[in-house]
């Protein structure tokens, strides 16, 4: 048993990068977990509420002055409030004060106030309402009539045909593009490795059909893998959980398969980074959990600080989400996810030829 012990801790040792890896990557990601969730101070990110005056009296005046003191409140006009809400999803909700409102709220009549919503951001929709029925209680220390139902909440979906999604729509779809991405970096980088060691690789790779279609053949089959698993996911989610797959079968397919061909390449990109299996085992392990964490797999983006926020957009698995949420939850055809889908080819093709590079230059002679 001692001579075992030792021989392994031999092996384990022998690879200070496999050894590396195993030790601070999981430090890394943790680090970035923590400070996504439970980060604090000046970059805790407040939720912007676009307001629509269309008062302009002094009770909606009070009111944005309530608000102001939780959140970021910006007037605008009504075209603007709705494409900040549904376009530009940069607001997840948007408020409309009625003509009127401060004439008949201090005649004690009550008005109806429209809440513009994108319930696709169903965490920051439920904050603004908890902000409104803060600003309810606030009002009301204030002696203010509010608490008699002087204002009537009207909710209207921008971006779709319904005012609410299910939990299994807004967390399934994640779940999904997370099992995927670890199951194809895994399958690649550790099934290129594994080749390489029985000395399979090396023979594949002086055929006469040439290094780089060798590996793209390799590629393709894990592709087809990726893309069936994806897919067969959705499905099951979609006949078993009532989730929404869109509008578009073009679409959903589309969006599949781009999504399927960047997993695939940052598989590549992995077994090109890493020296061994045991390697490639660890850095894949942190990359899914970093491109999940980064790409709102785990967690809606609105939680995380302003700054992982914007670096978040460099990441695939950002833009995957957003074109799933356009599809599943905003109801989305192939154009209204265009621009995703446009990203994930680019990030598919630029890792695609830095990992065939980085193989080619660290693998294909040994």
């Amino acid at each position: 048993m001692i001579a075992v012990f030792w021989k392994d801790l031999r092996l384990i040792l022998r690879d200070p990068w496999a050894l590396g890896f195993a030790l601070l990557v999981p430090i890394f990601v943790i680090t970035v977990i923590a400070g996504a969730l439970f980060s604090s101070g000046d970059d805790t990110p407040r939720i912007t509420i676009p307001i629509v005056d269309e008062d302009r009296g002094p009770v909606a005046g009070a009111f944005r002055k309530l608000l102001a003191e939780h959140a970021i409140v910006e007037v605008m006009d009504r075209t603007r409030a709705e494409a900040m809400v549904a376009v530009e999803n940069r607001a997840p909700a948007a408020l409309v004060f009625p003509p009127g409102l401060s004439r008949r709220y201090l005649q004690g009549r009550p008005s109806v106030v429209e809440l513009l919503t994108d319930p696709a951001e169903a965490e920051g929709v439920q904050a603004v309402k908890v902000l409104l029925l803060l600003m309810d209680k606030e009002a009301a220390a204030l002696a203010d009539p509010l608490s008699d139902d002087m204002m009537i909440l009207e909710e209207r979906n921008l971006t779709g045909n319904r005012t609410a999604i299910s939990d299994f729509e807004a967390n399934v779809p994640g779940f999904t593009i997370m099992f995927t991405l670890l199951a194809i970096i895994f399958g690649v980088s550790m099934g290129l490795h594994e080749e390489r060691e029985w000395g399979t690789l090396p023979r594949l790779l002086v055929a006469p059909a040439g290094f780089t279609w060798i590996l793209c053949g390799k590629l393709g089959a894990q592709f087809v893998l990726g893309f069936a698993q994806l897919v067969l996911l959705l499905l099951w989610a979609h006949f078993l959980f009532d989730v929404s797959l869109g509008p578009s079968v073009a679409g959903f397919l589309v969006l599949s398969a781009a999504i399927a061909f960047c997993c695939v390449t940052m598989g590549l990109m992995v077994g090109g980074i890493s020296g061994t299996r045991e390697q490639a085992q660890s850095l894949g392990l942190a990359t899914m959990m970093i491109w999940a964490g980064m790409g709102g797999l785990f967690w809606p983006p609105e939680m995380m600080p302003n700054g992982l926020r914007v670096l978040s957009e460099g990441f695939f698995t950002t833009w995957a989400m957003r074109g799933m949420n356009d599809l599943v939850l905003r109801d989305q055809g192939l154009a209204g996810i265009a621009d995703s889908v446009g990203v994930l080819m680019l990030f598919g093709l630029g890792t695609l030829v830095g990992g065939l590079w980085i193989f080619r230059v660290r693998h294909s002679a040994r």
